[in-house]
């Protein structure tokens, strides 16, 4: 008897839905090893800003000579976070979620460097820790999105070693690339801080001299205005670009980042918005489990030693994990061993902090493979293997 036509054995839900590729990232960005070269990065990212107080801001302005690395530019006080339209954000989750946190946090430095009150001390600064932030995290970013764009492609994890030696070949790549666009945003902006010296000489002689010349302005704004919407919204597939391209240098990457953000901006906005409600679940998995990683010791330690002394010693402990170290008045002994434990919690924390970017950068890969599908037509396993 033969079977009537029409009928679905098989459902093939990846091609049906190639987004859920987005659901695997989890697993990508839980990797020990990845985990554990971001974490060497969360906890060494607040040395250069503080060496960078120390050189600029070091008997600055009261206002300035705030003690790093608490003010400086993260996720925690990002005054782009809140330059997001409405409009926008309706459609990302209230929670927290590891894709954005990590997203302010490399980004802030940059948008800090364009203010329009701002001394030199304070551009110097914001400049020397942009650069600091891209140095460092190129090769994480490289080795994550490495990892991501193989195992993505051919549903197998690559080894450690291979990819190490990849991200480390293309270094220069992940940490130039973005930017390129940022030297066009400054060529544009030379000439008209060259027109704004003549407010120095004359306030009347030089807002006469930039209104003639003002359309010009206009013009080079349009300029800015491009290289500045692919630059933002368009960085965290430069990265992914130079792990899946045979060539993958920063011409390639940048001129792919910018079709794809031009080209598909609709189909990136629902990536991004689907990889923000799974990454605010993960986060609070991940974060979940660093707290009960956390508190269990101290419960278990007030079986033996008493709620209030391990009370004490749990709120010290958090203290120095804060950056903040315990009073004298507690005891010398006592101050060593919150210390201590409290270094033990910093780890933790660490460790919870740096999914936030191993997810973020898998997660940016994922979505560069589907918007390479939609604008180029490529296969998601069409990527360059050694």
């Amino acid at each position: 008897m033969t079977e009537p036509s029409g009928v679905i054995r098989q459902i093939s839900w990846r091609d049906l839905f190639p987004w859920l590729i987005l659901l695997r990232t989890f697993r990508i960005a839980i990797a020990p090893s990845l985990l554990a070269v971001a974490t060497v990065a969360v906890l060494v990212t607040p040395l250069g800003w503080r060496l960078a107080h120390l050189i600029f801001l070091r008997g600055a302005a009261p206002e300035l000579a705030v003690p790093a690395p608490a003010a400086f530019p993260q996720a925690a006080n990002s005054e782009l976070r809140v330059k997001i339209p409405a409009a926008v954000r309706g459609y990302f989750p209230a929670a927290t979620t590891a894709i954005l946190e990590a997203y302010f946090d490399l980004a802030e430095p940059l948008a800090r460097f364009f203010q329009l009150k701002m001394s030199l001390r304070e551009a110097a600064y914001y400049a020397f820790g942009t650069l600091w932030t891209l140095a460092l995290w190129a090769f994480p970013g490289g080795l994550v999105t490495r990892r991501a764009i193989v195992e993505l492609a051919t549903e197998t994890a690559p080894a450690l070693a291979p990819t190490a030696r990849f991200a480390g070949r293309r270094y220069l790549w992940y940490a130039l690339t973005p930017l390129y666009p940022l030297m066009g945003v400054l060529l544009l902006a030379a000439p008209i801080a060259f027109l704004g010296l003549g407010l120095r000489i004359s306030l009347g002689f030089g807002s006469v001299l930039a209104g003639l010349v003002w359309l010009l302005v206009v013009v080079a704004g349009l300029g800015a205005l491009w290289l500045l919407g692919g630059l933002l919204f368009g960085w965290p597939l430069m990265w992914p670009t130079i792990s899946a391209e045979r060539d993958g240098d920063p011409f390639e990457a940048f001129s792919r980042s910018y079709s794809y953000v031009y080209g598909k901006p609709l189909h990136y906005f629902f990536y991004v918005v689907i990889a923000a409600a799974f990454g605010a679940l993960c986060w609070a998995v991940v974060a979940g489990a660093a707290l009960i990683v956390q508190e269990f010791g101290f419960w278990a330690l007030s079986w033996g030693g008493g709620g209030e002394a391990v009370s004490e010693l749990r709120r010290q402990a958090l203290e120095v994990a804060a950056g903040r170290l315990p009073p004298a008045e507690t005891g010398r002994g006592f101050a060593v061993g919150a210390t201590l434990i409290g270094w033990c919690v910093a780890l933790i924390h660490a460790v919870r902090d740096a999914f936030r970017f191993t997810f973020f950068f898998a997660a940016a890969s994922a979505i560069y493979l589907l918007l390479r599908h939609d604008v180029d037509e490529k296969e998601m396993d069409e990527v360059h293997l050694e």
